[in-house]
């Protein structure tokens, strides 16, 4: 009769306990991201600590607890554990998403590309006159592929030419060139790879945005949904001033053109009549058929009017979305 032994490996209790730190952390911070520290040197990565500290917290631990911690919290954080890679790194906030993505974005710093890695982006090497003296530069540009020449005793480019696109793979020539030049077609930073907040995870293609196209976009929104209440008139406190000096303007017209007697009007329309009855009596005369200058009261009225209807629109217009629909 044979006995079936079982081995239990034996875990280490300082595993167990930064496991346990690591649940506590994440359950008390509203904002969980992971980051990617691939290819950020030492002293960079201690730079970034540093500029991040009165915002976020950054904690490396090894990728096996990651996921155990990530595991033992509640099924909502579980996506995170697919995007944990070689060199990634948890990072604690309270700032949102879409806050954080940028600020780790805009601290990125440009670096030279090494021989093998990937073109991040199309390199171009742009068309020009060049810094450097005639020489060994100018072999190495032409063993990079880039088109160049002395003229007037310098190297030139002799044409705009992209030479590595997205993807591919940088040469080791091309990589000395471009560092010489002084082009650097990588941004180094912390990669955030996933971000948890309120139940939902983000990736970066969720939170990139145009935040001015979108600004201009919802300017654009703001003022035609104005117009359109405007027209239809739709009452909002942001729509009444427009709407009734809209009202009191064509009031004030009707006034004029109906010959009503309105108190407030009897100067205006008095002296429409004057101006009328002047016109009339030069037609009967022989005269000139002009309006003399005793109209200029009714004229003006209606100016100023429309100049203040105009300007009450224009300053609505202000009011946005929110407040016209609220």
């Amino acid at each position: 009769m044979s006995v079936q032994v079982r081995h239990t490996e034996h875990v280490p209790e300082w595993k167990i306990r930064e496991v346990e730190d690591l649940v506590e952390r994440i359950g008390e911070s509203p904002v969980v991201g992971l980051v990617g520290l691939t290819d950020i040197p030492a002293k960079q990565l201690q730079e970034l600590r540093a500029a991040l500290r009165d915002v976020a917290t950054l904690k490396m631990v090894r990728n096996n607890i990651a996921r155990r911690a990530i595991e033992k919290c509640s099924d909502d954080f579980l996506p995170l554990a697919d995007e944990i890679e070689a060199q990634t790194a948890f990072i604690f906030t309270d700032v949102n998403p879409f806050k954080l993505y940028k600020m780790l974005e805009e601290k990125k710093q440009p670096m030279p590309i090494k021989a093998g890695g990937k073109a991040p982006a199309d390199i171009v090497i742009e068309k020009g006159e060049t810094p450097f003296s005639p020489g060994p530069m100018v072999g190495k540009l032409q063993s990079a592929g880039i088109p160049a020449a002395i003229k007037s005793g310098k190297v030139v480019i002799n044409e705009t030419k992209v030479v590595a696109e997205e993807g591919e793979t940088v040469s080791a020539q091309l990589a000395e060139v471009l560092a010489t030049m002084e082009i650097f077609p990588r941004k180094v930073g912390l990669e955030l790879l996933a971000v948890y907040e309120g139940g939902l995870v983000f990736r970066p293609r969720d939170l990139t945005i145009d935040v001015e196209g979108t600004l201009s976009q919802m300017s654009t929104a703001s003022a035609q949904a104005l117009g359109l209440a405007l027209e239809i008139g739709y009452a909002t406190p942001t729509t009444i001033g427009p709407l009734l000096m809209r009202a009191a303007s064509k009031a004030r017209n009707l006034v004029l053109e109906g010959a009503l007697p309105v108190p407030s009007m009897m100067e205006a329309l008095l002296a429409r009549a004057a101006a009328d009855a002047s016109v009339l009596t030069n037609l009967v005369e022989g005269g000139p058929a002009e309006a003399p200058a005793a109209s200029a009261p009714a004229e003006k009225t209606e100016e100023k009017a429309e100049e203040a209807e105009k300007e009450e629109d224009e300053e609505a217009g202000l009011g946005g979305l929110s407040a016209l629909f609220g």
